[in-house]
């Protein structure tokens, strides 16, 4: 097992830019004096109509201050429309989980796993999804499946794809692909020493995260980043709409260089970008 399937976990699921506008970038990790952290950016847009839309990227597992934070900005939008491959959050466990589902389970699995090793918090209870201005914005997991299939889409194709952006991304630092990231696992699930430590460890590979994912999106993209996007952006155009002014898109940070991508072609412009501190890594004495 290699690195990149550890990444695109915490960051694309809960699983290029315009020529008009630079390359953004949504997730850093930030060497600072007394501590460094794993950062995820909240970029602002806005359209022509004076719409704004927020792209809040989201790590999976982070510090509790963090999820509290969200939470607070959240209050101040008109919507908030969030990822969930399935039901939306109020609808969870009103019908019995399907095959498809549990085939996605080693997902929160290795999320759950990877937040008790890093003494992380999980954004699913982090999150107030609860929230009345929370809007469920993804697939159900019929479209996932149905979609997949229609594309030819498999778990297997993007292990794949994956493979060789992780070696792209990796022979531009001088890595051994083949290495690096079973020797990450191994140290972050067998570790006794420093829960930092190995946090900054892996914080120090999301620099990487988006030059991968652009490499899986490549060609006609893939169900797990692009035609998400896809249904967001429809369930966008709808609560606009329905007249609402003041939107956030909370999503995975993997997810959103292609979301910005869409909005822009859209019309919408960039405005300001925040960053936001998801793991804080002290230095240690």
């Amino acid at each position: 097992m290699k690195r990149l399937l550890l990444l695109p976990a915490l960051l694309a699921f809960t699983v290029v830019s315009s020529a008009e506008e630079p390359k953004t970038k949504f997730i850093r990790f930030a060497e600072e004096e007394t501590s460094d952290s794993l950062q995820t950016a909240v970029v602002s847009y806005e359209s022509p109509q004076k719409v704004q839309v927020d792209l809040v990227g989201a790590v999976h597992i982070a510090d509790k201050a963090y999820f509290d934070g969200l939470n607070t900005r959240f209050k101040g939008y008109d919507a908030v429309l969030y990822e969930l491959v399935g039901p939306a959050i109020e609808d969870r466990g009103k019908e019995p989980p399907s095959k498809d589902g549990q085939n996605l389970a080693w997902v929160g699995q290795m999320q759950a796993m990877m937040k008790d090793a890093l003494k992380l918090h999980g954004q699913l209870e982090g999150i107030d999804y609860q929230a009345k201005n929370f809007v469920h914005a993804d697939m159900n997991m019929k479209q996932f499946t149905q979609t997949q299939e229609t594309k030819k889409e498999s778990f297997l194709t993007l292990y794949l794809k994956a493979v060789q952006a992780q070696k792209s991304a990796n022979a531009k630092k001088g890595l051994d692909s083949d290495t690096a990231g079973l020797v990450m696992l191994l140290k972050v699930f067998t570790a006794k020493d420093s829960s930092t430590g190995l946090k900054r460890m892996i914080a120090q590979e999301f620099d990487s995260v988006e030059d991968i994912m652009a490499g899986v999106e490549s060609g006609d993209g893939t169900v797990l980043v692009g035609e998400r996007n896809r249904v967001a952006l429809e369930v966008m155009d709808k609560q606009i709409a329905a007249g609402k002014k003041r939107l956030a898109i909370f999503y995975g940070a993997a997810h959103l260089a292609d979301m910005e991508e869409r909005l822009l072609k859209k019309g919408f412009k960039r405005t300001q970008t925040e960053w936001l501190k998801a793991w804080n890594l002290p230095h240690e004495e």
